[in-house]
C-alpha cells in the first residue's frame, strides 16, 4: 500500500512569533469596564490581559505595559512601566478594578493620547522609537463619538486594536482600529470566546510592520532535499511537526491541524534516491509537491498560535515519534506574499 506522511502544524508565522519576545513597546490597555459588561465576564477580561502579556519581555528597556479603564470617566489602573516584572504585571491585571455605568469611548482613547502615553506617565521619548500600541475592548455601542478622538491617536502614532464582544459595533471598531482594518479589528460573540482572538492579536503585536506592513502573508512554504537511507523502513511519517516546549504536537480544540496524504506517489521516496519535497501551506490548504510535481492539495482547519517555546521537528516516525534515517541538503521555509498552487512556481523557485 502507499505509506501516508503527515503534516502537522499550527501556525504560519512560528519561526516570527519566536522573536516575539525582541519586540518592544510601550502598550496601554484600555478597557471597558460599563455595566453591560458585568463583574463575572470582567474576570474574564482580566485573566485575557494578564494571558497576552506573557508574549512579551517586560522591563523599563523593554516592553511597558499600562491599563486604562472606562466607563463614565476613564480611569488608569496602572501607568506604563510601574511593574517591571512580567510576573507583577499579570498580578496586576488580574486585580484590575470593574467600575460600572456608561460607556464613553471616546473620551477614553482621547485620555490614552494624551495622558497615557505621555513621558510623565511613563511613556518613553519619541526620539527611542518606541512604538505604541494601544488595544481597545468593549462590548457595546459608546454613547460619544469616537472617530475624531481615534484619528488624534493614531495621528499621534498610537497604533490601536480594536476587540469587539457581542453587540459591539463593526463600524465603530473600524473608526477606531488602526490601518490596514483587517489586521486591527477583532471580533466574538461573547466573553467566554475572547481568549480565541488572544493568538491571533499576539500574532499581529509580533509580526514586523517594516518587512511586511500590511502584516504577515498566510501563506509560505517548506522545501527540503533528502533521501532515506538504507537502514530505514517504509512507514508512516511525519513530514513537519510542530511541538510545544514539553514535546507534545501543538493542539487546536481537540486535536493537531493535520494532512495525510496517501498518494501513491509517496512511496517514490523510499527508493533511496535524492528527493526534492515542498510543503505549500495556505489559509485553508496544504499542498505536498514532490520532485517538483504537484502531488495532492488537502484542506487544514483554522489555525492558531503556538508555543513560542516550541520546535519544529523534521521527519519522525508517526507511532513512536522516533526519527527517521534521512540524509538532508537543504532546508528551506519561505514566507510568500503569493504562493500559486501549480507545479511551475516551484520549478522557478527551487529547480532540480
Amino acid at each position: 500500500r502507499a505509506h501516508p506522511i503527515s503534516f502537522d502544524e499550527f501556525n504560519s508565522n512560528h519561526s516570527l512569533i519566536s522573536g516575539c519576545k525582541n519586540v518592544h513597546y510601550d502598550l496601554v490597555f484600555i478597557l471597558d469596564t460599563s455595566s453591560s459588561v458585568g463583574k463575572e465576564d470582567f474576570e474574564k477580561v482580566r485573566q485575557w490581559v494578564a494571558n497576552l502579556v506573557e508574549t512579551f519581555e517586560i522591563g523599563p528597556e523593554k516592553t511597558r505595559v499600562g491599563v486604562v479603564r472606562y466607563s463614565d470617566k476613564p480611569t488608569t489602573e496602572f501607568d506604563l512601566g510601574r511593574y517591571t516584572t512580567v510576573e507583577d504585571v499579570k498580578r496586576a491585571a488580574r486585580n484590575i478594578r470593574y467600575l460600572g455605568g456608561n460607556t464613553n469611548t471616546g473620551e477614553a482613547i482621547s485620555y490614552i493620547t494624551t495622558r497615557s502615553f505621555s513621558e510623565t506617565s511613563g511613556a518613553r521619548p519619541r526620539e527611542q522609537g518606541i512604538k505604541k500600541v494601544a488595544i481597545l475592548m468593549t462590548d457595546g455601542r459608546s454613547q460619544d463619538y469616537v472617530l475624531e478622538p481615534s484619528k488624534a491617536a493614531h495621528q499621534a502614532g498610537i497604533r490601536v486594536f480594536a476587540v469587539g464582544v457581542g453587540d459591539a459595533l463593526k463600524e465603530e471598531l473600524d473608526e477606531i482600529a488602526s490601518e490596514p482594518k483587517s489586521s486591527h479589528v477583532f471580533h466574538v460573540s461573547d466573553f467566554n470566546a475572547i481568549d480565541k482572538i488572544r493568538g491571533k492579536l499576539r500574532r499581529r503585536l509580533c509580526e514586523s510592520e517594516d518587512v511586511f506592513p500590511q502584516g504577515l502573508p498566510d501563506e509560505y512554504a517548506f522545501v527540503t532535499t533528502f533521501k532515506f537511507r538504507k537502514t530505514s523502513r517504509r512507514e508512516d511519517w511525519y513530514i513537519w511537526q510542530i511541538i510545544d516546549k514539553y514535546g507534545i504536537p501543538q493542539v487546536f480544540t481537540r486535536d493537531a491541524v493535520r494532512a495525510v496524504f496517501r498518494s501513491p506517489e509517496v512511496a517514490d521516496l523510499f527508493d533511496r534516491n535524492w528527493h526534492k519535497i515542498a510543503l505549500s501551506i495556505q489559509a485553508q490548504t496544504v499542498s505536498l509537491y514532490l520532485d517538483c510535481k504537484l502531488i495532492q492539495t488537502m484542506p487544514i482547519e483554522e489555525r492558531e498560535d503556538i508555543d513560542i517555546q516550541g520546535k519544529t521537528v523534521i521527519g519522525k516516525r508517526l507511532y513512536d515519534s522516533v526519527p527517521i534515517d534521512v540524509s538532508m541538503k537543504t532546508i528551506s521555509t519561505i514566507l510568500l506574499a503569493i504562493v500559486k498552487k501549480n507545479e511551475s512556481i516551484f520549478r522557478r523557485l527551487w529547480p532540480l
